[in-house]
């Protein structure tokens, strides 16, 4: 049965496993505004900034150390479109940055808030400060309507009560219209009633079971749970045998994290061990020869980490001449060009990625823009999962913004029933179109994905096109069902 957290359960456990998370972690501040060296998703030890991370006149990221080469090739080929989910849609937002004027925006800004974590060994901050620059971008272009869009940040520090203090500060004292894009291990199950009281309908990057269990919450993409089960999805196709082994990091939450993949194994005939691991890894060869033992021989091992704990796993699997022992999957933050970079050769075509987003690579325009955006206000950032999360998140709400009567454009209410109306937002970003949905059971808007692979060089590329991840619970069937009572998921 798949477990699912509750605040209760997340206030009373997380203190005990965020080993990275101390005192001196600045309670409510912004998350690191810096990009990830080339083999990891943001630097641990990077103090946070102030809490506002979004000043139009200034870039997301401080500090220069990622790999250099994370400019898409202008004749990669687009992916498959055989299946009808992935063609040449025309993007809701259209080919611009907002309004696409070229002219600064000026006046009152327009405050947006979100909850991130950002801890050593757990560091999502890498997605919020691409929206953030997808947000300069606009402002540099009209803003809305003339105004720019200012993005207050919070770093909850893995710490329940951080995560509430940060929520109540955005939303009463800092008064923010709404909640949009944080990436937060535990801001979900801390939050969810919070905001359903406040009546605000929140766009995450999902991690806990609660992101998906909420009518007020919806998220750009799947989360561990359902990104882990379309990893077991492909070891299994691929023909793993005996046991499936999951790892992740040993959170409050992270009971989840694998429990979907788990009962897909276990589905398909496979005995089912997870490792949970307190963060971050101390020693990754010890961790790689227990997991594989445990596997057997032919059986599969799917990672559930960021790319700096994935890479300290995988590496030792190489160090330890392990790589071809087992059939190797991922949940999506592995899909990082800077993760292929590090595994060169090795690893060629040998671990499976699975992608909520598409193709690094996509030459399709909305990816295009994407890359183009990140090259001038996020330079230093590698193309990875968690920035495409980012900048898809910062489309949906500048359309949002873009599409309402200019004079509601300060009103909690109007904007916060705008993001609950959005259906079928059309982008090359996700297989198939976008929605809020507001569903009494939860919402997963993203229930489509890709299999990727290192290409041996510094690339991942496409190895399976969009495919539907399985129904092993009760929700994703009911979104399903009301997918198609509502006409959600269609486009062009």
């Amino acid at each position: 049965m798949v477990r699912r957290f509750m605040a209760a359960v997340a206030v009373g456990a997380v203190l005990l496993v965020a080993c990275g998370s101390d005192d001196n972690e600045s309670d409510g501040s912004a998350a690191p505004a810096t990009a990830a060296p080339s083999d990891t998703a943001a630097p641990a030890d990077t103090a946070a900034p102030a809490d506002t991370a979004a000043p139009a006149d200034t870039t997301a990221s401080e500090e220069t150390t990622a790999s250099e080469d994370t400019t898409a090739p202008a004749d990669t080929p687009a992916p498959d479109d055989s299946n009808g989910l992935v063609g040449d849609r025309t993007a809701t937002a259209g080919p611009d940055c907002g309004a696409g004027t070229g002219e600064p925006a000026t006046g009152e800004p327009i405050k947006l808030g979100n909850v991130t974590t950002s801890v050593p060994g757990i560091d999502f901050s890498t997605g919020p400060v691409m929206m953030n620059a997808y947000f300069q971008c606009v402002n540099d272009n009209g803003g809305i309507n003339g105004r720019p869009v200012q993005m207050l940040m919070e770093n909850d520090n893995l710490k329940p009560e951080d995560a509430a203090a940060a929520a109540r500060k955005l939303i009463e004292t800092d008064q923010v219209v709404a909640m949009v894009g944080g990436f937060s291990i535990i801001d979900c199950p801390v939050n969810a009633d919070y905001y359903a009281q406040q009546e605000y309908y929140v766009i995450v990057a999902g991690v806990p079971a609660e992101c998906f269990s909420s009518p007020n919450l919806a998220a750009a993409n799947m989360g561990p749970g359902y990104s882990a089960l379309g990893a077991a999805q492909i070891v299994v196709e691929k023909g793993a045998k005996g046991t499936m082994v999951t790892m992740t990091n040993q959170t409050a939450t992270s009971d989840y994290n694998n429990s979907l993949a788990g009962l897909y194994a276990e589905q398909n005939g496979l005995e089912w061990i997870d490792i949970q691991i307190p963060p971050p890894i101390e020693d990754a060869n010890a961790a790689v020869l227990d997991a594989v033992a445990k596997a057997g021989k032919g059986g599969a091992i799917v990672l559930n980490y960021t790319p700096p704990e994935g890479l300290k796993i995988l590496k030792a699997a190489e160090e330890l001449g392990l790589i071809d022992e087992v059939i190797w999957g991922s949940s999506t933050p592995l899909n990082d060009n800077s993760v292929a970079a590090a595994l060169g050769a090795p690893w060629a075509n040998k671990l499976n990625v699975n992608a909520e987003l598409s193709l690094l690579d996509d030459p399709r325009p909305e990816m295009e823009l994407y890359r183009t955006v990140s090259a001038e206000y996020n330079p230093d950032a590698p193309l990875g999962s968690f920035q495409q999360m980012g900048f898809m998140i910062g489309r949906i709400i500048v359309q949002t913004l873009l599409d309402m009567d200019p004079a509601d454009l300060d009103d909690p209410a109007a904007v916060n029933a705008a993001i609950k109306a959005i259906k079928n937002f059309d982008t090359h970003i996700v297989c198939k179109p976008w929605y809020f949905g507001a569903l009494p059971d939860g919402n997963v808007p993203n229930n489509w994905d890709y299999n990727v692979v290192p290409d041996g060089t510094d690339t991942m590329v496409l190895d399976k096109d969009c495919f539907e991840i399985a129904e092993v619970e009760p929700i994703l069937t009911a979104v399903r069902a009301a997918e198609v009572d509502q006409g959600l998921n269609v486009g062009g």
